[in-house]
């Protein structure tokens, strides 16, 4: 009986797989049918469903944009004949501006109104030179810092009339000034140099009352050798 039981045992075993396999894919049929039908296809849906749509970046111009912006639509809306004789007009207004100012159009400042030649003629004859009729003359164009320029040579030109330096246009104003014995005479010299030098070298600007006072400085010193 118990040869009998070992056998049956496995049997029955398989007989109750293939049951419950059998049970199983008949569950497995019955979920596939019902989840196949038209009430849980989403397919249509899917469709229907637009993507969304990211809208473009958005430049916020900043208040200098819009100001140019503005500036820009102005002028467009303008005649272009206006437009032309505007520029026209603002051009010789230019042009008046640098004849008044600088005696030309192209002459920037004192460096450029007279070439360095002419520097030269006055250092080789510095004796006989008339800077007065060049002070007067760089004075009338309002270029100061030439006029202090004519007037530094003036008191150069003084100094070595009167004796009081040994001229040579390759010496520096410091041995100039060590060359002047006498001391009212020197410090004023060394002080008027000083204001050459910022000038003319440093190109510091000076006005109309700046250079009235400097000229007073060299003056004295001028009056004071003769």
């Amino acid at each position: 009986m118990k040869k009998y039981k070992l056998i049956f045992t496995p049997f029955l075993f398989f007989i109750q797989l293939i049951v419950f396999a059998q049970s199983k894919t008949e569950e497995f049929k019955a979920f596939k049918a019902k989840y196949s039908s038209k009430e849980f296809d989403y397919t249509e849906e899917i469709k229907k469903v637009k993507p969304k749509e990211i809208p473009p970046e958005t430049y916020e111009p900043n208040a200098f944009t819009k100001f140019l912006a503005k500036v820009l639509q102005f002028f467009s809306s303008l005649p272009w004949s206006f437009i032309f004789y505007t520029f026209v007009a603002l051009f010789l207004a230019f042009i008046a501006y640098r004849i008044y100012k600088y005696g030309g159009v192209f002459k920037a400042n004192s460096k450029k109104i007279y070439n360095e030649s002419d520097f030269d003629y006055i250092e080789e004859n510095l004796a006989e030179v008339n800077l007065d009729g060049l002070i007067a003359k760089a004075e009338n164009a309002q270029n100061y810092p030439l006029a202090i320029r004519y007037l530094h040579y003036q008191n150069l030109q003084n100094l070595y009339n009167r004796n009081q330096i040994e001229w040579d246009p390759k010496k520096t104003n410091q041995q100039f000034i060590n060359q002047i014995k006498d001391e009212n005479l020197k410090q004023l010299f060394s002080n008027n140099t000083h204001v050459f030098n910022q000038i003319w070298f440093g190109e510091f600007s000076v006005d109309f009352d700046k250079y009235h006072e400097y000229k007073t400085m060299f003056n004295q010193l001028n009056l004071l050798i003769k």
